[in-house]
C-alpha cells in the first residue's frame, strides 16, 4: 500500500493524491489496495472487539 501513500507517523494521517496524475491502470491498483486495507482495518476492529469481550466476561 506504501506505493500510494504517504504516511504522516506523528498524526498517524495519510496525504491526499492528485488522482489526476495516475492512469487508469493505476488507478484500479490503488483500488484493489484501498479494498485490501479495508478488510485489515475490519479485521484488526473485529479483533479489538473481541478482546474487550473477553476481558468483559471475565471481570463479571
Amino acid at each position: 500500500m506504501t506505493d500510494f501513500f504517504e504516511v504522516d507517523e506523528k498524526q498517524k494521517t495519510v496525504k491526499i493524491l492528485n488522482l489526476d496524475d495516475f492512469s487508469v491502470e493505476e488507478l484500479e491498483s490503488y483500488i484493489s489496495e484501498l479494498e485490501n486495507e479495508i478488510l485489515r482495518v475490519q479485521g484488526e476492529i473485529n479483533k479489538k472487539k473481541n478482546l474487550k469481550l473477553n476481558a468483559e466476561k471475565f471481570f463479571k
